[in-house]
């Protein structure tokens, strides 16, 4: 009778631990610089702010990195809402728009880096100049993506980014009101 004498043993290791998560620092956001100029030129009131990039504005910029015939921002809009800026839902969209309000924008929006490792900014600009948009109680401003520039509000679907300034603007017929929107595109 023969007696094996070799032993042979099976192991199993295994080892779970937690990886180093990755957490992406990149960040779509930016300021909007409001100044409204009496009949004389002299200004009337200023305001600076953080605009809030909505969550139909992350996919439009996402989306233009692959397909640059999408339409980011065609002109901005006047509304007279306070309900606050949202990135989706009430908030998301204009809430209250003022009849003629649409403005295309002044001039082919603009880009700069922020310097290096800092992002780079795209600006748009739209005057309403005397004359247009006379109304005592503007309260939110937002960048809209229509394709055809319409004068109605512009939904959450249209609305790349929206504002809702700290007072309401009594915008007179001889007043122009100018709107500088930055968007900074900041990477890791």
């Amino acid at each position: 009778m023969s007696t094996d004498k070799n032993q042979v043993r099976d192991s199993v290791s295994a080892t779970m631990s937690r990886g180093r998560e990755i957490m992406s620092k990149n960040r779509i956001g930016g300021n909007v610089d409001i100044v409204l100029r009496g009949a004389d030129g002299n200004v009337k009131y200023k305001e600076k702010g953080f605009n809030l990039v909505t969550d139909v504005g992350d996919e439009i910029i996402a989306t233009r990195l692959y397909d640059d015939a999408v339409n980011i921002v065609t002109g901005m809009k006047l509304g007279t809402g306070a309900t606050a800026a949202a990135k989706n839902g009430a908030g998301a969209g204009m809430v209250t728009y003022i009849n003629g309000s649409n403005e295309a924008l002044d001039a082919a929006a603009t880009d700069a880096t922020k310097g290096a490792g800092a992002g780079w900014r795209t600006t748009y600009v739209c005057t309403w100049i005397a004359g247009d948009v006379t109304d005592s109680a503007i309260a939110e401003v937002c960048l809209t993506n229509q394709t055809a520039l319409a004068d109605n509000t512009s939904l959450a679907a249209d609305t790349v980014a929206r504002y809702v300034f700290a007072a309401t603007i009594d915008k007179q017929a001889g007043d122009s009101l100018e709107v500088t929107w930055n968007i900074d595109v900041l990477g890791a």
